[in-house]
């Protein structure tokens, strides 16, 4: 029987186009197909109608005015656990110039870029809120501090000035007056001009230009360094590959850290102003003044004719140089030490020009001085005749050993005392 629905193709051309056959259902318009079609049209405007409100929602959420972000509360960071950071003791704050990221728990509003920048902007101070810091900007002006007192490395030359003297220019750099004596030519040191130029080494020591065909060694030895290669190492000398033995070239220079030269006074400062009047012979004289032991200016009848030696006990070890301004004479601590001639006691007591416990006499213009003594038996004022005790022997000061330095003067000018009274050189 065959279906009254059913569209058959026509019959297949063997010849024709080889394309697959298809079977086309008729369809049935009728009540059944009516229901269906309802039902598709009804899920259909369900469909719109829920598009439509998605849409509107979603407009009402973009036009909508934005919330305002309340500001976050300022909150302390903790630096470390507080079982690391001890109450007691001042918790180490460390200021902090740079941002640094900020992670912020789930579910809490973030700042936007412009608020982290006007945060930033503010001044920074540390708070210490007993084991949490907050840490604030500060704003003050960055700078960096140059170390003014860095060690020099080489020898450098200066000019002296109007008013210099070899003290001052020691004391401006920090070194020994004595280094500097030990460094120039000794004509700077007896008598410094506005111009000379003065050498100074980085440190304490001799500086020198070698002359003749001396070693190392020998150079350290008569400048009292035992290691020549305190020398040889120095990072102030050129040296690299010498040795003890080494012979440096005549007219270059060295410098001998920690060296010594030759013993040095120097010249505290004499006032000698004459008072004769009426016939009268007398002079108004003032030493080291400032010093301890100085007694202002005295007046004194001047000296008599005879001089004595002050130390006959004594034994002569070094006499007068141009750096070296009286004549040294050992002998046992506490021998007797008098007065070679008579005279007015200008200065009493303690010197700090390397004397030690001093005793000087003004004889009209003329002035004896007694170094390095252990003990003193005169006043201020005190006029004495010549060999009367004045103290005993010492080693206080800038002395080796117990001895008398003994210096004769002309005002403010040491002469040799060997010339005015040769039994203090033999």
């Amino acid at each position: 029987m065959v279906d009254p629905n059913r569209i058959d193709e026509p019959p297949i051309d063997p010849l024709a186009d080889t394309n697959p056959s298809l079977t086309i259902q008729q369809v049935t318009i009728g009540d059944e197909g009516n229901d269906n079609r309802g039902w598709r049209r009804t899920a259909g405007l369900v469909s719109l109608i829920g598009a439509a409100l998605l849409t509107v929602a979603t407009a009402v959420l973009l036009l909508a005015p934005a919330a305002e972000v309340e500001s976050l509360p300022t909150q302390a960071v903790p630096v470390e656990a507080a079982t690391t950071l001890p109450t007691e003791q001042p918790t180490e704050v460390v200021i902090v110039n740079t941002p640094v990221p900020v992670i912020v728990p789930d579910g809490q509003p973030t700042l936007s870029t412009d608020s982290i920048a006007s945060l930033l902007s503010l001044p920074m101070q540390p708070v210490n809120d007993g084991n949490l810091i907050t840490v604030m900007r500060d704003n003050y002006n960055p700078f960096t501090f140059v170390n003014q007192d860095r060690p020099r490395s080489e020898t450098i030359q200066y000019t002296a000035a109007q008013g210099d003297s070899i003290y001052t220019i020691a004391e401006r750099f920090k070194i020994k007056p004595e280094t500097i004596a030990w460094s120039n030519s000794r004509r700077i040191v007896l008598v410094l001009r506005p111009g000379d130029e003065v050498n100074i080494p980085p440190t304490d020591g001799v500086y020198m230009q070698v002359v003749g065909s001396k070693t190392i060694r020998e150079w350290a030895a008569e400048y009292k360094v035992s290691d020549p290669y305190v020398v040889i190492d120095s990072e102030y000398n050129s040296l690299f590959g010498a040795t003890p033995d080494t012979i440096p070239a005549s007219g270059t220079y060295l410098f001998i850290p920690g060296g010594q030269g030759e013993d040095i006074t120097w010249s505290p400062g004499v006032t000698v102003e004459d008072s004769s009047s009426g016939g009268r012979q007398g002079y108004v004289t003032g030493f080291a003044p400032g010093d301890p032991g100085s007694c202002g200016n005295i007046t004194n009848p001047g000296g008599g004719a005879a001089w004595v030696n002050p130390l006959p006990q004594g034994t002569y070890v070094r006499g007068f140089t141009s750096l070296h301004s009286g004549v040294d004479r050992a002998a046992p601590p506490g021998t007797p030490i008098v007065a070679a001639n008579s005279g007015a006691v200008i200065f009493s007591g303690l010197s700090t020009w390397g004397y030690g416990n001093t005793v000087v006499l003004a004889h009209g213009p003329f002035l004896t001085l007694y170094g390095h003594m252990s003990s003193i038996a005169v006043r201020c004022g005190q006029v004495v005749p010549a060999g009367s005790v004045i103290g005993g022997v010492g080693n206080t000061g800038n002395s080796s050993g117990p001895h008398l330095h003994f210096e004769i003067r002309n005002g403010d000018t040491p002469s040799d005392p060997c010339a005015t009274l040769p039994a203090v050189c033999f």
